[in-house]
């Protein structure tokens, strides 16, 4: 019976080995060519060259962005630098036109407005990322300060009870428990405030 059952697993075993190969040794190849008819085959040629296209300047698109991510604290600093600069030599030319006298109202009234800056994925997901730490930092706090409260009201509580213990098991000379010393814990718990 036991060597039956050993063979029809080890069967199992070798099966299931032999259909992994297969699933590895197996291509996936789309061929559009082939699978068409012929009036139609332009058509879904033209549509994989675009996805092909698309493709690719998603790739760009990515890798440009990457770059910007690695450079962007340098721009960010030229850039706070050069704005009010900027600002200061546009309000001149405006002040100096006398055709632009609206626009040079409305230069006085606003201040120099810095515009806020599109936010990458990887500026959100670390942004993300820093917030979900800080209230991680925040709760292992408040869980790290109740365990604490929670070890000194469990070591008051060993205290008194052991004091208690200590109290209550002295024994009279003959060997017998002294029942004056329970009575008199008795009237302390029923003198004693009440919680």
């Amino acid at each position: 019976g036991f060597a039956f059952k050993r063979k029809e697993k080890i069967k199992h075993e070798y099966y299931k080995l032999l259909q992994k190969e297969r699933k590895k040794t197996q291509t996936f190849s789309v061929q559009f060519e082939e699978k068409y008819p012929e009036h139609l085959r332009h058509l879904y040629q033209a549509e994989r060259n675009r996805l092909d296209e698309e493709e690719q300047e998603n790739r760009k698109k990515r890798s440009t962005g990457r770059e910007g991510e690695e450079r962007e604290p340098e721009d960010e600093r030229n850039s706070v630098s050069s704005i009010p600069e900027k600002n200061v030599s546009n309000t001149q030319t405006i002040a100096s036109n006398p055709s632009n006298e609206a626009a040079q109202s409305e230069s006085s009234k606003t201040p120099f407005i810095q515009k806020k800056q599109k936010k990458t994925f990887y500026q959100k997901t670390k942004q993300e990322y820093e917030r979900i730490k800080e209230e991680r930092a925040r709760n292992r706090e408040v869980f790290l300060k109740d365990k604490a409260e929670r070890e000194e009201a469990l070591k008051k509580y060993k205290e008194k009870k052991r004091e208690t213990y200590q109290f209550l098991k002295k024994k009279t000379k003959k060997g017998q428990p002294n029942l004056n010393l329970q009575m008199e814990l008795l009237l302390q718990k029923i003198q004693a405030p009440h919680k």
